[in-house]
């Protein structure tokens, strides 16, 4: 007997509600299903699944193997009972939400051909190299194809599939922690507290080792013919992470054009392609185990150790001599920075009047300041006169002064000036400044400007009531309790009750407000995707209505040949759905741009 989806799967949370729809547009009702139970339920058995969904254990074992294939699914297998366990993988459906961004980039940044790879790759999950390879006739596209594999592998678009990637990360480190304190022997003189710290450190260690391994030259290349290509018996997958990291050099892109403008933010595009591969992962392995790291802020001190490791070790480091290397060929400089001289054109011409003048007087103590701003003044004039007389299209006093523009910010610094002439990118930091930029803005452009005045105030007092919040935003009181009850309704602001007596009467009762960051962005987060599933529903029920139409469309006697075979009302119902469903998933790809940003 065959089960549907449940209800459980939309209102048990946002995520489930996403994934479940995801699942059912790509792989069908029945993965859709397993998909369900196993969020629902956390880890189950095939028979438990098979009786949870009321499928039949055959289909049910069919379809895991095609979950675990792409990536949807965990397996573990109980060494003492021998029973199989399985979990849900997220990987996959984000592949499968990211898939069309992720071929349009690489079509885009690399060719048709690497396209066709990573599109094949993410229909099948993973695949081995040498059977890819051998399902080509042309000797010479063999070749080629094997170069494809090589550039997109070196790049990280591409990654060995192993063993423990099958695996929960979760069940991977209690194992290596578990077995590491068995072989850690207790000790009078060494506290139990101690002992577990130390089998802790240990285990950290092996952890990295074991998701390290396999991952040498010799493992890796093979050398055919004095070219190096991949090993044959590889089997690799697409790297999400990669793709994620993709997702964060727009996001920072985007905010350093808003914030300081077009010609930065290429040249701040073109650092952040020269360390992209390199940077730091959005998520650490280590962050994905539930109870490893718990204190807030240890997990924000791990963070940051991570990103002053990567500064160390030059990895997220670069020069400006390499953007200037790097920087398109078309991309015009000149006239790009604003000078005193273009701003008070006779400023130049009088202080050269006063330095030649022939009338010296007598330096006096209180004069000290007029000569050094005077000596400021010069220095400017003579870097100005350098960027005028520059016919360079991307001279490198140009390049350095938008590199000045997006290192000394006020209010978001976009980038840290190590050494002269040498800058690193504060991925931390910055991610940060990006999630409430664009929080800002959203209360801004969604609630009016008195809710993002007081919104402000109460993030700077931390804390408050109408009255001091009214005080310190100048407005009336009325207003204030206007606003803020839009924000509480926003969920966006918290309630505090303080009862001034014992038996806490209401009439003496008044309340304080506060604003979370963190809860506000995980509500927002869940609001986007909740907003991202109706839209994929709505889209899959105007088909559902539709479903005749659609059908007959796709005869091929009738494809190309609409206009003739179809009816007028048929016709105009076709364009009316094509521009309905153009608009809903323009609309979506605007809701999942939000949703990156807070996912990072």
């Amino acid at each position: 007997m065959q089960g549907g989806l449940s209800e459980a799967s939309k209102t048990q949370s946002p995520s489930s509600y996403l994934y479940t729809c995801i699942a059912q547009k790509n792989l069908g009702e029945i993965a859709a299903i397993v998909i369900s139970s196993l969020i629902s339920y956390g880890r189950l058995s095939c028979r438990e699944i098979s009786h949870k969904t009321k499928l039949s254990v055959k289909v049910v074992q069919s379809a895991l193997v095609s979950l675990i294939q792409l990536q949807c699914v965990y397996y573990v297998k109980d060494e003492n009972s021998g029973t199989v366990h399985y979990t849900f993988n997220e990987t996959g459906v984000l592949n499968f939400l990211h898939s069309g961004e992720i071929i349009n980039h690489i079509k885009t940044a690399y060719g048709d051909d690497h396209a066709e790879i990573i599109q094949n790759i993410l229909v099948n999950g993973h695949i081995k190299v040498a059977d890819y390879i051998n399902n080509i006739d042309d000797a010479q596209k063999k070749l080629d194809t094997e170069t494809l594999f090589v550039k997109l592998f070196s790049d990280k678009w591409l990654v060995r599939v192993q063993l423990f990637d099958f695996h929960p990360y979760a069940d991977i480190w209690n194992n290596i922690y578990q077995d590491i304190l068995k072989k850690t022997p207790r000790s009078a003189t060494t506290s139990e507290i101690k002992r577990v710290n130390e089998a802790k450190e240990k285990a950290k260690i092996a952890f990295v080792q074991l998701l390290e391994s396999g991952q040498t030259s010799k493992d890796l290349y093979t050398v055919k013919d004095g070219f190096k290509t991949l090993n044959p018996n590889l089997i690799v997958r697409f790297n999400l992470n990669r793709f994620q990291k993709h997702l964060r050099s727009v996001a920072l892109i985007n905010l350093a054009k808003s914030r300081i403008g077009t010609l930065s933010a290429k040249i701040y595009e073109t650092a952040l392609n020269l360390i992209e591969q390199e940077s730091p992962d959005i998520i650490h392995p280590f962050l994905q185990i539930s109870g490893l790291i718990n204190d807030p802020e240890e997990e924000r001190a791990f963070i940051n150790s991570i990103e002053n490791k990567s500064v160390e070790e030059k990895k997220i480091v670069f020069t400006i001599r390499e953007i200037e290397r790097s920087l398109p060929t078309d991309l015009d400089l000149r006239n790009s920075i604003l000078t005193h001289n273009f701003l008070k054109p006779n400023l130049k011409k009088r202080v050269a009047d006063e330095v030649d003048s022939p009338n010296k007087r007598v330096k006096t103590e209180s004069d000290t300041p007029d000569l050094l701003a005077e000596f400021q003044l010069k220095n400017d004039i003579i870097i100005e006169e350098e960027i005028d007389t520059d016919s360079d299209l991307q001279s490198t006093s140009l390049i350095q002064h938008h590199l000045k523009l997006l290192s000394s910010g006020s209010t978001i610094q976009f980038l840290i000036e190590m050494t002269p002439g040498t800058y690193t990118i504060p991925f931390t930091a910055l991610i940060k400044q990006l999630k409430q930029y664009n929080f800002e803005t959203l209360v801004k452009t969604t609630l009016g400007g008195n809710a993002f005045r007081v919104l402000r105030c109460l993030k700077t007092q931390k804390i408050g009531d109408e009255k001091s919040l009214a005080t310190a935003v100048l407005l009336k009181e009325k207003t204030v309790r206007n606003e803020v009850y839009k924000l509480v309704k926003a969920n966006l602001v918290e309630i505090q009750e303080v009862p001034r007596s014992a038996d806490r009467a209401a009439s003496k009762t008044f309340y304080l407000f506060r604003h979370k960051e963190i809860m506000s962005y995980n509500f927002l987060r869940n609001a986007l995707i909740f907003t991202m599933s109706e839209i994929l529903v709505n889209i899959s029920n105007f088909k559902e209505d539709h479903k005749i139409l659609l059908d007959k469309c796709e005869r091929e006697d009738v494809k190309g040949h609409e206009e003739e075979l179809l009816l007028d009302s048929e016709l105009k119902t076709l364009k009316n759905l094509q521009a309905r469903e153009i608009s809903n998933i323009g609309r979506f790809n605007r809701i999942k741009a939000l949703f990156e940003i807070y996912s990072l």
